[in-house]
């Protein structure tokens, strides 16, 4: 039997390729097909989470830092649903960027929207600022924080709502090891949730202004 070389084989499949390939003409150019959807989630400003954070850091250096949270993604800027009788919450987000650890979460609650006085969480604080080539100071809370706010301003005109406190977190509640004050001042357009729920089998809507 007469046998061929794999150099032979791969020879004829190379010269098959190229006329094949010169035969052929180019068909005209398709249609441009529709834009993709962005990748990334787009950024909105309005308003702000900032303030200052005095404390003790775990080397024993003390620390004044200010921070300034202003950007929020796909949602509203803030929002006020009611929580039950005689009790409304109102929630902002901000961050530095969509993929850094610099944010903060608060709610406030209150007895009704219009309310002088409520109450802030301060449900979730991350800050870090380079220290240098390689060193990071990085200030996290780590449980829920309370504090009193009074006066609490809220515009149902035109959903402005604004206010600042302090809070203080103790040795066990942040990353330092150590009491810290994060002073807070925040402000936000309210976008103001409503819900359905069933009453009888039918349908009612209700919001935070019912309270």
């Amino acid at each position: 039997m007469k046998t061929i070389s794999i150099k032979t084989l791969a020879t004829g499949i190379v010269a098959s390729t190229l006329l094949f390939a010169a035969s052929c003409k180019k068909g005209d150019t398709g249609p441009a097909g529709a834009n993709g959807t962005n990748g990334l989630v787009a950024t909105s400003t309005d308003g702000y989470i900032k303030g200052t954070i005095t404390g003790t850091r775990q080397d024993g250096t003390s620390f004044i830092e200010n921070y300034d949270f202003e950007n929020y993604y796909g949602t509203p800027s803030g929002t006020l649903d009611s929580t039950g009788i005689n009790s409304v919450e109102f929630d902002i987000n901000r961050s530095m960027d969509v993929f850094g650890r610099n944010s903060a979460s608060i709610a406030i609650t209150a007895t009704t929207p219009t309310a002088s006085t409520g109450t802030l969480s301060l449900n979730n604080f991350n800050f870090t600022k380079s220290l240098g080539t390689n060193k990071e100071f990085v200030f996290s809370v780590n449980n829920n924080t309370t504090a009193q706010v009074n006066p609490l301003t809220y515009n149902s005109s035109n959903g402005m709502f604004t206010g600042s406190t302090s809070v203080v977190s103790n040795a066990l509640g942040n990353s330092t090891a150590h009491s810290a004050t994060i002073t807070i001042q925040y402000q936000a357009t309210i976008t103001q949730l409503y819900m359905l729920v069933h009453h009888n089998g039918n349908a009612v809507k209700t919001n935070a202004s019912n309270n």
